[in-house]
């Protein structure tokens, strides 16, 4: 999931996804709690900011200064990696 909304970020012309659509793409329930915990994973690590215009509008996953930082070459976590050995 992080590799998902890490590609659609990229191919994004703002560099901003909106969650609702993020989270409408996702095929089961089981799937919407891995890719919220993936956002949850990534605004950790400062990759992502989540940011919101008004009260009760759409929430945006937008590229943060350290997006670049936080991923190898290949799109992999650094962090987790290094986290988890």
């Amino acid at each position: 999931m992080i590799a998902q909304l890490r590609s659609q970020i990229l191919s994004s012309d703002t560099s901003t996804v909106s969650l609702i659509q993020f989270f409408e793409a996702c095929p089961s329930r089981h799937a919407m709690i891995v890719a919220f915990l993936a956002v949850l994973e990534m605004v950790k690590l400062q990759a992502v900011l989540l940011t919101q215009e008004n009260q009760f509008a759409d929430i945006l996953v937008k590229k943060a200064k350290a997006f670049d930082v936080a991923f190898d070459e290949n799109g992999a976590i650094l962090h987790i990696d290094q986290e988890y050995q």
